[in-house]
């Protein structure tokens, strides 16, 4: 079993460290810590964790749902349980003070604020930490400064959350074990499934689950299912040799240009000019 993750990517700022993690737990996890900085994380699909968590010296035994954005606060220990497996996050990690300065206060950790803190639900969040993975996985001009004034963004926007939610009780959302078929599902090889698929794999209809399913991430399935695409896509171009017209064709795309549009468009780069830059670290390290 990795404790201990691999560092796929990093890049260390005066506002924070930013690190790409990845963990294989070959069995369910059950990890308590407490952390110096405050960790601002997103998991990544198809790797995210069916995860539920407490705060045993506030609220011993009550847990709650992770979400795929969360943020772990410093100085609070955390218990953490999960299915296992293969587990992917961007991560930033920001010292207290730093924190404090930027968000222009210091958050109070009440008990629904450290549950607020598990599921961080916002529109802004999800693009800000799906741009830091592209950054870096492939660092453009003036990188450092460029991650700096994301997780200035994050720090800001996850100070506003956390002030703005106090209802964090799960109503009206996917249980656990309908997102864990979910993102089961994504992983899979072969076509991605449509929305009605996982909305049949969960037992609802597609209308209720696009309501419960945005309920609980706040995204919308479609958007979820076009990410686990690029996704894919990123891992073909990285590790096989297949030709873009089959990784397109794998993906479900009528045609090439298709592919080279969504790709684009998603990661700011053609698949191409991906591939190049991939293999140019790979070679490299």
């Amino acid at each position: 079993m990795s404790v201990e993750p691999k560092i796929l990517a990093a890049c260390r700022s005066a506002i924070g460290d930013v690190k790409l993690l990845e963990w294989h737990w070959p069995s369910p996890m059950d990890v308590t810590a407490t952390e110096e900085r405050l960790m601002i994380e997103m998991s990544l699909p198809p790797h995210a964790s069916d995860g539920r968590a407490c705060f045993p010296d506030i609220e011993p035994d009550q847990y709650s749902f992770m979400g795929n954005i969360f943020l772990r606060p410093a100085g609070v220990r955390l218990r953490v349980k999960s299915a296992g497996g293969q587990v992917r996050v961007i991560r930033c990690a920001v010292e207290p003070a730093v924190y404090a300065r930027i968000a222009g206060t210091r958050l109070d950790w009440t008990a629904d604020a450290l549950k607020t803190c598990l599921n961080l639900r916002g529109g802004v969040l999800q693009p800000l930490l799906r741009r830091l993975v592209h950054e870096l996985e492939a660092p453009g001009a003036a990188s450092t400064t460029f991650v700096e004034a994301c997780v200035t963004a994050l720090i800001i926007e996850t100070a506003r959350i956390v002030h703005l939610q106090s209802d964090t009780t799960a109503h009206g959302r996917l249980a656990a074990w309908q997102y864990r078929k979910v993102t089961e599902r994504l992983a899979e090889d072969g076509p991605l499934p449509s929305v009605s698929e996982l909305a049949a794999l969960c037992g609802v209809g597609n209308r209720h689950f696009l309501r419960l399913f945005r309920s609980l991430t706040g995204e919308t399935a479609s958007a979820f299912i076009d990410r686990a695409r690029i996704d894919r896509a990123r891992r073909l171009l990285t590790e096989s040799e297949l030709s873009l017209k089959e990784i397109a064709a794998r993906l479900g795309f009528a045609h090439p240009s298709n592919f080279s549009t969504a790709f684009r468009r998603a990661t700011n780069l053609s698949p191409t000019q991906f591939r190049q830059i991939s293999r140019r670290q790979t070679s490299s390290s």
